[in-house]
Parts: structure tokens; sequence; C-alpha cells
């Protein structure tokens, strides 16, 4: 039924048939960040029939102006129930940007700043496992000078590192994978070179930062 009801574009409904039920709410996510691709890459469709569905379905304004497409609706109907149906370590997030890498469709820049606010560790194995270098690269290079205190608050980093403020954690097995990656490509040794340097720098200050922990005890 839930199946059933996605298929038709009755994503409130579904979505409250899975709460009734205790069903994961994924398919739902899955099937709604489908329709966004297709409505994206594929102009073709009934454009009486797209705005149906979204009509049928309650976000809090339905935009039909000019400057507003049925595509730019559907991309704000999955934003409102990611914001409204949270999940344990934003685990529709994942399966979102997990569905768009799979079909080879950039994830938007709201959606990759929601989910690296609570978890960079699993959206550098998404890009990984998609093998989008690039992208894995420069969230490395951004979440260590998050770490150091620049933009610390866009990672979901209370306090950036010092020597009184706890050490944070680094996903090293990826970022080692990711290292290996790089220098394996000849058109990424630049993107190397820096994400080695950065990580350089990171180490040192956590050396700093352990041996003033030392010298205060």
């Amino acid at each position: 039924m839930v199946a059933l009801l996605v298929q038709t574009g009755l994503f409130d409904t579904s979505l409250t048939l899975c709460q009734t039920f205790n069903l994961s709410l994924t398919p739902v996510f899955e099937g709604l960040t489908f329709k966004c691709i297709k409505l994206q890459y594929k102009g073709d469709q009934d454009q009486t029939e797209v705005w149906n569905w979204l009509a049928a379905n309650q976000l809090p304004t339905i935009i039909t102006t000019k400057e507003s497409s049925a595509t730019d609706e559907a991309w704000r109907l999955l934003a409102h129930y990611l914001e409204k149906y949270p999940s344990q370590n934003a685990q529709y997030h994942r399966s979102v940007i997990n569905k768009l890498l799979s079909h080879g469709v950039p994830v938007p820049d709201w959606l990759i700043n929601a989910y690296k606010e609570v978890d960079a560790a699993a959206l550098l194995r998404l890009y990984l496992n998609y093998d989008h270098l690039e992208c894995a690269a420069e969230l490395v290079l951004e979440y260590v000078d998050a770490l150091l205190g620049k933009g610390h608050q866009y990672f979901g980093v209370e306090r950036p590192l010092s020597a009184t403020a706890s050490l944070v954690w680094l996903p090293y097995t990826s970022i080692d994978q990711l290292l290996r990656n790089l220098s394996e490509s000849q058109i990424n040794e630049k993107m190397y070179q820096n994400l080695k340097d950065k990580l350089s720098e990171y180490h040192r200050l956590v050396d700093q930062s352990s041996r003033h922990r030392l010298m205060a005890r």
C-alpha cells in the first residue's frame, strides 16, 4: 500500500500510514527523491498531473508563480518532509543523498549542509562509494578547518581544537582510502597535496594541544 501511495504521489498519506504501523519512512523519501529527479531531467511529463499530486500534499503553501516550477515545488516538499520528520543520525537525509548519487544527480547545497552538520563521516563514505573524490576531499578540508575553528558551527562541532576542548574524532579509515584513491589519480595531484598539508597542520596542532594538556596536569 505504501508503494502504491508513493507511486501516485500521495506522500502525506503514505507517511501517515508508515507512522500508524511503525514502518520506516525511507521508501517514502526515496520515492519522492526519484520523482524530483524525473521532474528535473525529464521535462516531458504532464505538468497538470504533477501539480495535482503536489497539491494533494500539505506544504505550508503551494507557490504557483512563474518563478516557481513544479520541479522547485517537489524539491521544496522533500525539504519540508526532511525537516518535519527527523530521524536518528539523519538517516532519511542519507537515503535521499544516496538515491541522488546513485542516479548521478548533484546533491543540493541545502541537503549537504544539513547532513554534514549531523554526520560528516557518513557523508564522506557516501562520496567515496560513488567515487566523488573531489567532493570528498573538499569535505575533509572543510571538516578539518572546522576542527581548527573555521566554520565549526556548520559541522555541529561545539568547540574547535584547543588545549582545553575535548579532542574530536576524525574518520581516518575513510580519509586513508581517499588519500589512496587521490594518489592513484593523476588529475587530483593538487587536491591530494592540499589534503596532506591540511592533515599535517591538524596533527601538528593536536600534538601541541596534547602537550599543553600534559603540562597542565
